[in-house]
């Protein structure tokens, strides 16, 4: 059976932290393990992560960034951090679990089945069977910045910004190696970043795209309103770094 490691980026989750989740999951799926990153959090997170990690020393690892970094900054620490270790699946989720932990079977049976894909990426599609809840307005916003995004990658990619991915272990020093330009839309680069090594043609053999079961969307956002505005400048500059990409 192919092992994984997931990587959980947490600012400030102490109170909200789904531990008993995270718990009941390991007790029944003891073949993956989880790399929790306390990104500089100043409440009692880095407390709880360590109270977990007591509780399942061989499955859990818990690594502490001295200062905030943002999502990108937590997760590339994460995946660089465990990238030299014996897994076959490198990946990240969201700390809140809006994408629930049963999805890593999901990811990682693709990359089982499917021996070309580099990355699989879970996607936010509404469809009968699926349990995806969203807020109306997020989500038209968010197929406006989907589109755009699209564009700009000139790839037929519904949703980057879905916070569960499954890497080959074996491409995560290519991908991440770099800094990322925008704290929240690095998995734009991520892919700008495929295209580069492969091209843009053949990134649809190295990357794919999976509905998930279930997503169901938490109140408390990291992401202030404000942010929308910068977003547009760091999209522009993903373009420019990478344009001549493929």
């Amino acid at each position: 059976m192919s092992s994984v490691c997931m990587i959980i980026p947490c600012y400030n989750e102490a109170n909200r932290l789904p531990a008993d989740a995270f718990i009941a999951y390991l007790n029944r799926v003891p073949s993956v393990q989880l790399c929790f990153v306390n990104d500089g959090s100043r409440d009692d997170t880095q407390a709880v992560l360590e109270r977990l990690q007591r509780q399942y020393p061989s499955q859990i690892e818990v690594l502490t960034l001295a200062s905030n970094q943002g999502k990108a900054g937590a997760v590339r620490a994460g995946m660089l951090h465990c990238s030299d270790q014996v897994f076959d699946y490198l990946g990240y989720l969201d700390a809140d679990l809006a994408t629930p932990l049963d999805a890593i079977g999901d990811l990682q049976m693709v990359l089982d089945q499917k021996p070309m894909l580099d990355l699989v990426m879970g996607s936010r599609i509404k469809f009968l069977g699926a349990d995806i809840r969203r807020d109306p307005f997020r989500h038209y916003v968010g197929r406006v910045i989907a589109t755009f995004i699209s564009n700009i990658l000139k790839l037929p990619v519904y949703d980057t910004q879905c916070g569960a991915k499954l890497f080959r272990r074996g491409v995560v020093t290519g991908l991440f190696n770099e800094p990322f330009i925008s704290p929240w839309l690095f998995d734009v680069e991520l892919l700008a970043r495929l295209i580069r090594q492969h091209g843009r043609a053949t990134v649809p053999i190295h990357a794919a795209e999976v509905p998930l079961k279930q997503w169901i969307e938490q109140s408390d956002s990291r992401i202030s309103p404000t942010y929308m505005f910068k977003m547009w400048y760091e999209l522009y500059r993903i373009h420019q770094t990478y344009r001549k990409a493929g």
